[in-house]
């Protein structure tokens, strides 16, 4: 994996076709759009049926504009992330997982170099690296807050953690 440089940025991207997913059993829909949520803890979380055999991983996904981390990657992280993360607490049997709901929504997106794609969203986001926060992780409100980019900060410190379940796909910079 490659190294980052203050002028790079990730996008944490969940390998969800070789791990576990997972849904809440009860049906509920969790939004996650740069904002922190109101839900009772922990949510009931069981495998989506067509996960069946995967292997449970260090990050796995709920549903779109979050992710999931395993209870040794949520004690990892908790202390590097500052506010830019809420955690939610998930409970599947006897495993306790997290849900990471990003609620740190940054203007750092180069509107004249980045590609738009027909339906409003971005189809290549390039960044202004000077808005980009030096920690934690961050969303952008051109994409839907579906996205989940990474400092340079905590791509370090995911590097450095190993886990499994995730990709990191560089994005352009200015």
């Amino acid at each position: 994996m490659k190294s980052a440089h203050s002028t790079q940025i990730f996008v944490l991207e969940v390998g969800y076709d070789n791990c576990k997913t997972f849904v809440p059993k009860d049906g509920m829909t969790i939004r996650c759009k740069g904002i922190p949520i109101e839900i009772e803890q922990p949510v009931a979380i069981e495998p989506d049926e067509e996960d069946t055999g995967l292997p449970l991983c260090d990050v796995s996904l709920v549903n779109t504009g979050s992710f999931v981390v395993s209870n040794d990657l949520y004690e990892y992280l908790k202390p590097l992330v500052g506010d830019t993360v809420q955690f939610i607490e998930l409970k599947w049997d006897s495993v306790r997982m997290w849900l990471c709901n990003v609620i740190t929504v940054v203007d750092c997106l180069d509107q004249q170099k980045s590609e738009m794609n027909p339906f409003g969203g971005v189809a290549e986001a390039v960044f202004d690296v000077s808005k980009v926060p030096g920690q934690g992780f961050f969303k952008i409100k051109e994409d839907n807050y579906t996205g989940i980019y990474l400092s340079p900060a905590i791509y370090e410190a995911l590097i450095a953690y190993e886990p499994s379940g995730v990709e990191f796909e560089e994005a352009a910079f200015t």
